[in-house]
């Protein structure tokens, strides 16, 4: 069992390094989520694009899209998310023979979902009203996307354990694939009138956010053996 502290032949990164890291995350996440906020109330670059985009949205539905928008607000939901979420875990804790991406991504969600919580119910910005013959908005408020942070979070963390636990020659599709995911379920949210771009942009930094500090997390304090394929056994060696 090696320990991924070791980033470097020779070197070990400082606690407080890390911390620091961390920290500069977070507060950058915060800052940006405060400046949209007063741009919203006092006027700004968040607000002089959210109602006009609400408006080109109501302008410009066609069946195709919402078509995909409707895939995408199921799988997006919390039973989408979850059906999602269990199946890359599960093959992630098959090949690694291991429980720690199901502890990674179950903090993972555990935060990102007390996140979302406790952003809406404390900021309180009213949603749009939705399109007409759409799927009627939730009752929670709108501020951020709760669908674009979570499968930022939750997307971006399973990426990540999928690369660092054996995927590496991958990493750019793996990456593609999912940024792109999560950029469609943000536009999603947009088209079907759920959401105002600021709540999307927020959403999609802070559940970015999160998953870097999640990733980070692991990356130097999770012990974790390299996963090597036998082609010939089909089996896991360390």
């Amino acid at each position: 069992m090696r320990s991924s502290w070791n980033f470097r032949q020779g070197q070990k990164p400082r606690g407080t390094q890390i911390l620091w890291i961390i920290f500069g995350l977070v507060v950058a996440m915060f800052f940006f989520t405060r400046r949209v906020l007063v741009s919203l109330h006092v006027g700004g670059w968040a607000k002089d694009m959210d109602q006009p985009t609400y408006q080109w949205v109501l302008d410009h539905q066609t069946p195709a899209l919402q078509g995909i928008s409707d895939f995408l607000y199921f799988w997006g939901s919390t039973p989408g998310m979850t059906m999602i979420m269990l199946v890359l875990t599960g093959l992630l804790c098959w090949w690694t023979r291991s429980v720690w991406p199901l502890a990674t991504v179950a903090f993972t969600a555990l935060v990102s979902v007390l996140l979302t919580v406790i952003l809406k119910a404390s900021l309180q910005v009213i949603r749009p009203q939705g399109i007409p013959g759409g799927p009627a908005p939730p009752e929670s408020f709108s501020f951020p996307s709760g669908h674009t942070l979570n499968a930022a979070a939750l997307i971006g963390i399973a990426s990540y354990l999928a690369i660092v636990y054996g995927l590496q020659r991958y990493a750019y599709l793996i990456s593609i694939i999912a940024a792109l995911f999560i950029l469609a379920m943000g536009a999603s949210r947009i088209y079907i009138g759920h959401h105002w771009v600021s709540d999307v942009v927020v959403g999609l930094l802070i559940g970015a956010a999160w998953a870097a500090v999640v990733a980070i997390l692991h990356f130097y304090f999770v012990p974790r053996k390299p996963v090597v394929r036998d082609p010939s056994r089909g089996s896991v060696n360390p």
